[in-house]
């Protein structure tokens, strides 16, 4: 997880497409803070030494006291579930009128989120420059200060709930009441970050050979995903509506405008439940309290796998490597508790992790490979009412 400070000589990297916000605007021989892991491995390229005055990691500081502006630093690389999360908490912060100045840095992509649905704009993408520091007295990185938010890949913890406790705020909500009369339509929302909250195949494939018997049916892909485009290939029913968004506004787009959703745990999930769309979710490997909290325009669909090493949902976000194989507390046969009593919780991700994100595609774990279709399908029917 990297926080570190550089400066150019030359600004080599606009221009060339980066996924990386606000590179354009970067001025020569200016100190900048990021957290974004791209830019550190591209800073720390001897081919590029020449360009660079100097890059390096910078300790993140736990605060004494909260002052009266505050700057709210997220973790890097979040995914859209995590932003809608922590936008929540933190308008939760900002309406209580105890603060000077609030700010957000570090979204990324994800300022669309932050600014159209929170009215959040007070907002550092990627860059935060070293006289925007000078504007706060508080400087707070949320998983040094908020700790049970620190090991969120093994046992994810309530973003919401934490942050709202730390600073003693009610929840947020201003929920949407837009309503549909009538479903014409079903989306599905296969696709994760994780191979451990994506749909299984021959479960996606069930649900579309039976609702596009009454209805029309969509399933929203992402092709910047390897488990998106191998699903996208193994979906049997070539008549189906295929959407692909091609950014974060666009895939908003696509969720305000749904009539009915079938979700996993993933971005669109959160989306649709701050926006009060009518669906359902197939709950994994994260608890439906922690993803949906007083949000109940969803209905849910609970998992009860259990073995000798987890109960579902056991809080697992991702698979992880141990002992040179890839999986979960179950397939790999160890607990949360004695995962958590190794030396080195970073040797977890490396190794060939994300290389074998379609094997766990192909071979669903446990939690998912058990998951009761055929009763999933009439909950979902029951729901849009196809008699």
């Amino acid at each position: 997880m990297p926080y570190f400070s550089f400066s150019l000589k030359k600004n080599f990297l606009k221009d060339n497409k980066l996924p990386i916000e606000d590179i354009d605007n970067i001025v020569n021989n200016k100190i900048y803070f990021s957290k974004n892991t791209y830019l550190w491995k591209i800073l720390n390229k001897n081919k590029n030494n020449k360009y660079i005055n100097f890059c390096k990691y910078e300790e993140r500081k736990k605060i004494n006291k909260v002052g009266r502006k505050i700057l709210f630093c997220l973790p890097p690389n979040i995914g859209l579930g995590d932003a809608v999360e922590y936008a929540l908490s933190i308008k939760a912060v900002v309406v209580t009128n105890k603060f000077d100045l609030i700010a957000v840095a570090y979204v990324g992509r994800f300022q669309y989120i932050f600014s159209k649905y929170f009215d959040l704009n007070n907002i550092f993408k990627d860059l935060v420059d070293v006289n925007e520091f000078r504007f706060f007295d508080t400087i707070f990185h949320i998983t040094i200060e908020v700790k049970n938010l620190l090991n969120q890949k093994y046992l994810r913890a309530d973003i919401e709930t934490s942050l709202n406790s730390f600073f003693n705020v009610k929840r947020y909500r201003n929920i949407d009441t837009k309503k549909i009369t009538k479903i014409t339509k079903i989306t599905i929302f296969p696709i994760s970050q994780s191979p451990l909250r994506s749909m299984p195949i021959k479960v996606l494939n069930k649900i579309i050979d039976e609702l596009a018997l009454h209805y029309k049916i969509e399933v929203v892909l992402d092709h910047r995903s390897l488990i998106s485009l191998f699903i996208e290939k193994e979906i049997i029913n070539k008549n189906i509506e295929r959407s692909i968004p091609i950014d974060i506004k666009s895939l908003c787009n696509k969720v305000d405008n749904i009539e009915y959703g079938v979700f996993m745990d993933s971005g669109p999930l959160h989306l649709a439940k701050i926006l009060n769309k009518k669906g359902i979710i197939i709950i994994s490997t994260v608890s439906d309290k922690i993803l949906l909290n007083d949000f109940n325009s969803m209905s849910i669909f609970e998992n009860n796998y259990k073995s000798k090493y987890c109960t579902a949902p056991c809080g697992l976000t991702n698979i992880f490597n141990y002992k040179n194989m890839s999986g979960c507390y179950d397939s790999l046969k160890i607990t949360f508790n004695d995962l958590m009593k190794l030396n080195n919780n970073n040797s977890l991700q490396r190794g060939k992790v994300k290389d074998n994100y379609i094997n766990f595609i192909k071979n669903p774990v446990n939690c998912l490979s058990n998951i009761n279709v055929d009763k999933l399908i009439k909950e979902i029917k029951n729901e849009v009412e196809i008699k």
